[in-house]
């Protein structure tokens, strides 16, 4: 008896490391999943963005306004949430202008004369929009994250409103329904800096608003189009020539994007008790399910925070970071991570003209 009781219990703890070891492996494979997918989507967009980008048109019908945009996604009247979004001006192949006529093209009979035809000048040129806005204004737990638009239209198309029209973006900070079409959802962050003419960007890409730095903003033609009052980062650098004839582009850009699926949000964790302004560190009912390593950040509500350490549940965060501010936080609220995935491009018509160490 005691001999059978003996080999039970060896057996049991045999058991217990076997399904350890099996827990552990399903755990390392189910990561290693979920990163390769988030890499995956991340990387075919960023090569999309990267193609709109090296087909930009440098002449006088060129255009390029990168800025940030605010929301209010809580309904309380603050725009607390700030996304990106871009209008360029690119060349278009024949097929592209073919396959706008046809999508945007009114039937034969409700065109006066039957034919439909663009300004020369215009005719290989399209207008194209990538924009982030709020993924739900009435779920909590989906409001952090953003959904990824697209649109395009070719420049001089009267049946169409220019993407750089004063009044294109409504009230809502949305553009007219029908003019974008969804590319992904699932976005945490997403940030796009240019390097101008003076950028030293071989030893990383610094935004401090000095001359050797890069913009997380740009104006093509100097009109004071970002608004500086929306965010900090619309502010213009000092120093950019005055654009005259041709429209003023940076010489490389650098495309972040950071997603979250939605079978993701399923595992993760949530704050267990209210945070303060000034709070430095907050619980979680599970602290398995935040990210570990260096540089790596967690989405509260629409605030950003850097990992500083993890002990037990407790974590220590360091505020306020990517330009958002610290504000108050409610108990139960979701903690939201991603992938993150970063693409740099040259804009080719600048590669005669500028240094691009």
């Amino acid at each position: 008896l005691i001999e059978l009781v003996i080999a039970l219990g060896l057996f049991a703890l045999l058991m217990v490391a076997v399904f350890q070891l099996v827990d552990r492996s399903l755990t390392t494979w189910r990561t290693g999943e979920t990163r390769r997918s988030l890499l995956e989507m991340s990387s075919a967009v960023q090569e999309e963005i990267a193609a709109d980008f090296a087909g930009l048109e440098p002449g006088a019908r060129g255009d390029l306004v990168p800025e940030w945009a605010a929301f209010d996604t809580d309904g309380n009247g603050t725009l607390e949430t700030k996304w990106p979004r871009v209008r360029l001006v690119r060349q278009a192949s024949a097929a592209d202008v073919e396959r706008l006529l046809a999508r945007d093209a009114p039937p034969r009979a409700e065109r006066d004369d039957g034919t439909l035809e663009l300004e020369p000048a215009s005719a290989g040129l399209v207008e194209v929009l990538w924009m982030v806005a709020p993924a739900s204004f009435k779920d909590k737990a989906a409001r952090a994250e953003g959904l990824l638009w697209r649109g395009e239209r070719l420049v001089g198309d009267a049946r169409t409103k220019s993407f750089f029209a004063n009044d294109f973006f409504g009230a809502s900070n949305r553009p007219p329904a029908g003019a974008t079409e969804p590319v992904t959802g699932g976005v945490l962050w997403m940030e796009i800096l240019l390097a101008t003419p003076t950028s030293i960007v071989h030893d990383g890409w610094n935004r401090t608003g000095s001359l050797d730095t890069v913009a997380a903003s740009w104006d093509a033609w100097g009109k004071g189009r970002p608004d500086a009052d929306v965010h900090p980062w619309n502010e213009a650098l000092p120093g950019l020539a005055t654009p005259r004839e041709r429209a003023l582009l940076p010489r490389r850009v650098r495309i972040e994007l950071e997603c979250e699926r939605p079978i993701d949000r399923q595992r993760r964790t949530i704050t267990l008790e209210p945070m303060d302004t000034g709070d430095g560190s907050f619980r979680v009912d599970d602290a398995r399910y935040l990210p570990f390593g260096p540089d790596r950040y967690v989405l509260v509500d629409a605030e950003w925070m850097k990992v500083v350490s993890i002990d037990g549940a407790q974590v220590s965060v360091q505020r306020a970071q990517r330009g958002t501010t610290a504000t108050l936080h409610e108990a139960r609220t979701m903690v939201h991570f991603g992938e993150r995935l970063v693409r740099e491009a040259t804009v080719p018509t600048c590669r005669e003209d500028w240094d691009l160490r």
